[in-house]
């Protein structure tokens, strides 16, 4: 499962908290694949000596400001961001920035997570944020009636929305009584309404639980979030509809594993 906005907007709290103006005193490389462009005695040139400022999300993106320059990270499937002690040891390190009294690993098991030499500007082609206010029914319902893709495949495209992946998708067409395959220009006015309010809500209550933790991801001091204990469909094929008590089904839309409610999900 990779992070979704969530997961990774809880990652990005910890580290400001834990980061923000500390200087980087070193960084070590154990895996020149996690830097994307730029080589080590690069990275070391732009970002040692320098003091963190800021860190941002864009999408699943987070972006680091220094005092002088940034960097951009995408943790993509397995990847890991976490703070920990000067003398721990973490599996799968691949990046380390050492700071006075702590550091902080990028650790990833599966070596697909990248660290950009970037600013947030190079993230322009993505969607609008969903939780901020550029993010209404009225840019959904304008953008949806150019496209006849199943309304999940739209809404997975980060050039349309920013950071839902397939969890917070499937849960937030659940809350909105939309069937995964309706084409996105056939949803009216009102659905649109329920979509968004639904895709906010889902959203805000996995941000206050810490994201869902199924297998890889934690947060930025390496502990489990516990939005998976509170899923009306995501992962829970076969089990009973919360609403109807229906067995949930899954199909795939666009590649995607994807579960829902036939009984309370209608297709038009």
């Amino acid at each position: 499962m990779m992070p979704e906005l969530p997961e990774v907007e809880t990652i990005r709290r910890d580290l400001l908290k834990a980061l923000k103006d500390e200087e980087i005193k070193a960084i070590g490389v154990y895996d020149l694949k996690a830097l994307e462009g730029i080589s080590q005695d690069e990275a070391s040139h732009l970002w040692q000596g320098k003091r963190i400022t800021d860190i941002k999300r864009r999408g699943k993106y987070l972006l680091f400001e220094l005092l002088e320059g940034s960097f951009v990270v995408h943790l993509r499937m397995t990847g890991k961001l976490l703070v920990v002690p000067l003398e721990s040891e973490v599996r799968y390190q691949r990046v380390r920035f050492v700071f006075s009294d702590k550091a902080l690993v990028f650790a990833d098991v599966r070596r697909f997570g990248r660290i950009y030499a970037l600013g947030l500007s190079a993230l322009d082609r993505l969607g609008p944020e969903p939780l901020e206010e550029e993010f209404t029914a009225q840019y959904l319902e304008s953008i949806l009636q150019k496209s006849g893709r199943p309304i999940k495949t739209f809404l997975l495209d980060q050039n349309n929305v920013a950071g839902l992946g397939n969890i917070y998708v499937d849960e937030a067409l659940f809350m909105a009584k939309i069937h995964p395959l309706r084409p996105a220009k056939s949803l009216r006015t009102g659905e649109v309404k329920e979509l968004v309010d639904a895709i906010k809500i889902v959203l805000d209550r996995a941000i206050s639980l810490r994201g869902t933790s199924f297998s890889d991801y934690r947060d930025g001091f390496d502990k489990k979030g516990s939005f998976q204990e509170h899923l009306s469909v995501y992962g829970r094929a076969g089990e009973p509809c919360i609403r109807c008590g229906r067995v949930l089904e899954k199909i795939r839309v666009g590649g995607r594993s994807t579960v829902f409610c036939y009984s309370c999900q209608k297709g038009d």
